[in-house]
């Protein structure tokens, strides 16, 4: 039962990763706030919140 918080973690902290990576460095929000508002809330309300923010031209 111990493990299973590990595991949870380590998800979580990926998920913040690629989206920050992925998503939030081609953002006008860019990866230090994707990564903020992912670990802050959730790492889905951090999606969101990247995606709603404008494109780098």
């Amino acid at each position: 039962m111990e493990y299973i918080w590990i595991a949870i973690m380590v998800v979580y902290i990926v998920l913040t990763h690629l989206i920050a990576k992925h998503i939030g460095a081609k953002r006008k929000i860019g990866y230090g706030k994707s990564v903020f508002w992912s670990i802050a809330f959730t790492p889905i309300i951090g999606l969101i919140i990247t995606k709603m923010s404008k494109t780098i031209r």
